[in-house]
């Protein structure tokens, strides 16, 4: 439900003010409430992103299709793997117009293995028919291509956009005392292994440096982080709905992921509020920064290598830090800015429905 809130409300706010109905089939949390406040109607449908049980799958698929039927609504708009999926099939069979938005490949398609090839077919059977498709990198489009997926209409976004009112500039930390920032659910693919190693490396050259974790765990890592705590290595702080207040206080953000990203929407807020980043020179990572200007990029799964890039960033001085952060709000300003994609989806839907 927060993803929901925290990346669709500014599209939702536009959609209203337009003076469209806005339907909104979201899993339950606590952002309901503010969903309601903002002007739309919710309907909780619980899908799970990472279970693979067969009937529950079906369950999900068919409840969704119940749903389309029901409302009969004029356009579809769906987001991430499986609701792209089983939202677009549910909206194809019921011949309503649909416009999907690739948030990434994740952890399933970017993989080789007869789960991945199976999820291909149905996005491939799912997507043929939709009014248009977003990507948000060239990658995961060639991806899609290469693979006949899809090879119907399409338009690059960037990302979600990030909201440079809410995500403002912030001032500067003048400490010496560094602390960098990990954001993330707290998997495997998102890198949080090669943070803490890196972690540890720093700490042998630089021991009061402070290195925080933010984020729900969704993979087997609870005793790691716990332990990496325990060890003072790192500071956890568990799931954070509002992250301005730490941001704030942070020099960098970091981010060492290889899930195969869309592009990672906290290395876009930290940014626009003016934090150097340094994440992996992977699709979805490195269209968010410009190498030595706003941060630094590193390879993938090198712990060692991205010791060595907070080291240098460490050992830059305060001034040279700031500038690389005033260097990504204006990146963000220029190539981020939210309300570029809100004027897309407007555009798609007006297109749709003037053709109805």
């Amino acid at each position: 439900m927060m993803i929901i809130y925290h990346h669709r409300i500014d599209l939702i706010k536009a959609l209203l003010k337009e003076g469209y109905e806005v339907i909104v089939v979201c899993p339950e949390g606590e952002e309901k409430d503010k969903l309601m406040e903002a002007g739309c109607k919710v309907i909780i449908q619980n899908i799970k992103g990472r279970t693979k049980n067969p009937l529950k799958e079906i369950k999900i698929f068919i409840e969704l299709l119940r749903i389309c039927k029901s409302i009969k609504p004029d356009v579809i708009l769906t987001f991430y793997t499986k609701t792209n999926i089983y939202g677009s099939m549910a909206a194809r069979i019921s011949g309503v117009p649909y416009v999907v938005n690739v948030t990434g490949l994740g952890s399933v398609l970017a993989k080789e293995s007869f789960f991945s090839n199976i999820t291909r077919k149905l996005y491939k059977m799912a997507i043929c028919k939709a009014s248009m498709v977003f990507f948000q990198n060239s990658s995961n489009q060639r991806f899609f291509k290469e693979r006949k997926i899809y090879e119907g209409p399409f338009e690059m976004l960037a990302g979600s956009g990030v909201n440079l009112n809410q995500y403002s500039l912030l001032p500067y930390p003048s400490t010496d005392r560094i602390e960098f920032l990990f954001i993330s659910r707290i998997l495997k693919e998102k890198g949080i292994e090669e943070y803490i190693k890196a972690a540890e490396i720093v700490k042998e050259k630089y021991p009061d440096m402070i290195f925080h974790v933010v984020g729900p765990f969704e993979d087997d890592l609870v005793q790691f982080i716990h332990e990496a705590e325990q060890n003072g290595v790192i500071q956890y702080h568990g799931k954070i709905d509002d992250i301005t207040n730490l941001i704030k206080d942070v020099h960098c953000t970091v981010l060492p992921s290889y899930y195969a990203e869309g592009i990672a929407n906290v290395l876009l807020e930290s940014a626009s509020s003016g934090r150097p980043v340094i994440t992996t020179d992977l699709p979805g990572c490195r269209e968010t920064v410009e190498n030595g200007v706003t941060g630094y990029t590193v390879p993938a799964k090198d712990a060692e290598t991205l010791a060595h890039a907070m080291i240098k960033f460490i050992e830059l001085p305060l001034e040279k830090k700031r500038q690389l952060g005033l260097a990504g709000r204006k990146k963000m300003e220029k190539e981020f800015d939210r309300d570029n994609i809100t004027r897309s989806y407007l555009e798609a839907v007006e297109t749709i429905l003037s053709g109805l």
